[in-house]
C-alpha cells in the first residue's frame, strides 16, 4: 500500500489542488461584504479620488506646459532658421547677379579695340545717383581725365577727375554735364549728326534736339559717338531712338534715346584707355 501512494503521489497532489481551488471559489461567491468593510472601502475610494484627481489635473497641465515650452523653443529655432534662409537667399541673389555681370564683362570682343581697363564702382551718392560715381582705378593704372567709361552694352560716361588710386566718373545722364556729346544717328544707311545736351528725368531718356524736319528719323535708330570734338572715341554705342517728336515751335525734331547700358544698376565698368583709331585720342 505504501508503494501505491509513492507511485501515485503526483496524482494525489493535483487532485488536492483542484479541490482547494473549488473550495476557495465557493467561499468567495457566498461571502458577503459587511457594512464596516463597505464604509472603509468607500472611504478609501473617495480619498483616492480626492488625491488622484488634483494630481491628475496637475500632471496633465504640467505636461501641457512642457509641450508649450518645447513648441515655443522649436518655433524660436525655426524663426531663426527662416531669418537665416532669407539672408542666404539675398546673398545668393547678389552673388548670382555679380557672377552674371562678371561673365558678361569677359565678353570684351566688341570693345577690345579700346584697350579696356576693368574697374569696380566703390562709391555712389544717392543724391547724385544719375550724375557721378567713384571707381577704384586712378592715375597709377593709367587713367586720365576725359577718358570714356563704357560697358559691353555701350557708353556710360567719362572720367571727370582722376586721382592716384580712384577716379570720379561723370555719367552721360548727368544734369551737370560740362559739355554736350557729339553723336551720329545711323538712320537707314545714312549718318545724321546731332548733340546730346540733356537727360529727361521724367522719361529716363537722353535728348537730341535740333534735328532737321526733312530727315525721316525712325524709332529704333542706333545712336553712337561721332568722335568729333575729341571728347569720346568714335563709334561707341550709346543707345537707340525711343521716340521722335517736333519741338514746341515745329521747326525741328527731337529724338529721345534710350541708353543701351543700364545707368542705374552698375557695379563694374571699363575705362577706354585709347580710342578705336590707331592714333589714340
Amino acid at each position: 500500500m505504501p508503494d501505491f501512494y509513492k507511485r501515485n503521489k503526483l496524482v494525489f497532489l493535483l487532485f488536492g489542488i483542484i479541490i482547494f481551488i473549488m473550495l476557495v471559489g465557493l467561499s468567495l461567491r457566498e461571502r458577503t461584504t459587511s457594512v464596516p468593510e463597505q464604509i472603509v472601502g468607500d472611504s478609501t475610494a473617495v480619498g483616492q479620488r480626492i488625491v488622484s484627481y488634483p494630481m491628475l489635473f496637475i500632471g496633465q497641465n504640467l505636461s501641457n506646459l512642457v509641450h508649450m515650452w518645447d513648441a515655443a523653443e522649436e518655433n524660436k529655432e525655426l524663426r531663426s532658421k527662416i531669418r537665416g534662409f532669407t539672408q542666404l537667399e539675398a546673398d545668393n541673389y547678389r552673388l548670382e547677379k555679380e557672377n552674371a555681370e562678371l561673365r558678361n564683362m569677359l565678353k570684351t570682343e566688341s570693345i577690345a579695340s579700346y584697350d579696356p581697363e576693368i574697374a569696380t564702382i566703390i562709391a555712389r551718392n544717392m543724391d547724385g545717383w544719375m550724375n557721378t560715381f567713384i571707381i577704384n582705378k586712378g592715375r597709377t593704372s593709367g587713367v586720365k581725365e576725359n577718358m570714356a567709361v563704357i560697358t559691353n552694352e555701350g557708353l556710360v560716361g567719362r572720367i571727370k577727375k582722376a586721382h592716384q588710386y580712384s577716379s570720379q566718373v561723370e555719367l552721360i545722364s548727368s544734369s551737370a554735364k560740362s559739355s554736350k556729346i557729339s553723336v551720329t544717328l545711323q538712320n537707314n544707311g545714312s549718318e545724321v549728326f546731332g548733340m546730346i545736351d540733356q537727360y529727361d528725368d521724367s522719361k529716363n531718356l537722353l535728348v537730341i534736339d535740333n534735328i532737321e524736319n526733312n530727315i525721316k528719323l525712325k524709332v529704333g535708330t542706333s545712336v553712337v559717338t561721332s568722335g568729333l570734338g575729341g571728347q569720346f572715341p568714335k563709334g561707341i554705342m550709346i543707345g537707340k531712338v525711343k521716340k521722335v517728336e517736333n519741338d514746341e515751335f515745329g521747326l525741328s525734331q527731337i529724338a529721345y534715346v534710350e541708353t543701351a547700358a543700364s545707368l542705374k544698376d552698375l557695379t563694374h565698368v571699363y575705362v577706354a584707355m585709347k580710342s578705336q583709331a590707331a592714333g589714340g585720342w
